[in-house]
């Protein structure tokens, strides 16, 4: 399976981008994740087209821990499906037409969190859960 991060507008800043790639370079090989930044509502929901299991990120969807995330995760990747993507909305949150497109949703931190941060923090659980499935050192519980 890969993983596709659609985000809306992109990571300006460049520590926040740095750590972005150290994870999703520590995933790549178990779990290929590309980051696709759009302009705006509509290109991020143009893309959307003929995508089978799309997951939007939302404060106020249900927040798993980390076990929780791991199955749902591992859930998806035995699901059979090619492709997972993965939606980050802008600050005014997600365009209805990405809502109803949405096969899921879940939340990152009942926070509200700039995308910046958001993807940071979906980079590395993506990076803890990987670790945890396939039994790497790198979660201590």
């Amino acid at each position: 399976m890969k993983v596709e991060i659609l985000m809306i507008g992109k990571i300006s800043d460049k520590p926040y981008q740095k750590l972005v790639d150290s994870y999703l370079e520590r995933c790549s090989r178990r779990l290929p994740v590309e980051i696709t930044a759009c302009k705006n509502h509509d290109e991020l929901y143009k893309r959307l087209a003929g995508r089978e299991n799309v997951v939007i990120l939302d404060e106020h969807a249900r927040c798993p821990d980390t076990g929780n995330f791991v199955i749902w995760l591992e859930k998806k990747i035995k699901s059979g499906l090619n492709r997972l993507t993965l939606c980050l909305g802008a600050a005014d949150g997600h365009d209805p037409r990405v809502r109803a497109a949405a096969n899921d949703q879940i939340s990152l931190s009942p926070l509200t969190l700039n995308h910046q941060l958001a993807l940071l923090v979906l980079s590395e659980q993506l990076y803890r859960a990987i670790s945890i499935m396939f039994g790497e050192p790198y979660h201590k519980e």
